[in-house]
């Protein structure tokens, strides 16, 4: 199954005890509801496209969810791949929640070092207080950033928000089978996460010097065959893949910078030329460093 975009409800009902509004959208990748209250059932937004994240903050929510029902209180979170079957049952007065939608292509683009069950909905029930805590802060970053349709680089800083998120979501759920069917998370698969995270600390740290699959795994202490393997095989990308993808987006950002010509950006990313830059650039957008730069422009 292949989603490159979905359709996003646009909500805004009122009422004496509920309410249910939109509080920002990206074109039609992602989208933020507030619903609080015992909101009408048959009103709850919902897209057949769309991954969704439902956090519930206060009160109490029941939703059926594959012919099964949930009860979900403070803390609690579900998470809903594209066409599965669930209905909201019941909510009370003090119900408070977010709900999240991506579409695949949003998805797609996220940093992290495991994929991500897109086939079977999950659902975790009161949250640690830690770990409400770290998701709840980076949640409200997400609330803050899609409301700020000012910033250049909104999308950038959503997908980065977006993607801590879910290494925090991979952290609530690394042991359960349901959501890694075949990972058992204990010896070498232990090995391997921790692999794939080192790996994006070293890329993070090292994509704008190096652009070779064969430092990182040095780094690593592996060969490069098996880095690629193993991210492949956890990630659905290639190591490759994976530093041109760095690559790339640092040297969009650096582009839509004003302040900094196409020769300053080649040399920022350690490319031996102006020239060898913009071919390599061209061959992985399509257009060239100039041309972008000129795009951004308008």
């Amino acid at each position: 199954m292949s989603l490159n975009c979905m359709t996003i409800p646009t909500m805004s009902i009122s009422g004496s005890t509920s309410k249910i509004s939109t509080i920002g959208t990206l074109n039609n990748d992602f989208a933020l509801y507030l619903i609080q209250g015992d909101f009408p059932k048959e009103r709850y937004p919902k897209s057949k496209d769309a991954y969704e994240v439902i956090i519930v903050n206060s009160g109490n929510l029941d939703i059926e969810i594959d012919n099964q029902i949930h009860s979900l209180s403070k803390y609690s979170l579900a998470y809903l791949p594209p066409n599965s079957s669930f209905k909201i049952k019941s909510t009370d007065t003090r119900f408070r929640g977010y709900i999240m939608m991506f579409s695949n292509a949003f998805i797609e683009s996220l940093q992290v070092p495991l994929a991500i069950n897109k086939e079977k909905a999950f659902v975790r029930k009161s949250l640690s207080d830690d770990a409400h805590y770290s998701m709840n802060q980076t949640f409200m970053l997400i609330k803050d950033e899609i409301s700020n349709q000012e910033h250049v680089f909104r999308k950038e800083k959503l997908s980065n928000l977006v993607s801590i998120l879910f290494i925090d979501l991979l952290n609530v759920f690394v042991k359960n089978s349901n959501m890694f069917p075949g990972l058992s998370f204990s010896g070498e698969s232990k090995r391997r996460t921790k692999l794939s995270k080192d790996f994006f600390s070293l890329l993070k740290e090292y994509s704008r010097e190096q652009r070779q699959v064969g430092f990182y795994a040095d780094k690593l202490c592996i060969t490069p065959k098996y880095l690629t393997f193993l991210l492949k095989q956890s990630t659905g990308k290639s190591a490759n893949e994976w530093i041109t993808n760095a690559v790339i987006s640092d040297a969009k950002h650096l582009l839509k910078n004003s302040g900094n010509s196409i020769k300053e950006v080649s040399y920022t990313l350690n490319f031996a030329n102006q020239s060898f830059f913009g071919k390599y650039f061209k061959k992985m957008v399509g257009i060239s460093p100039k041309d972008f730069q000129n795009s951004c422009a308008y």
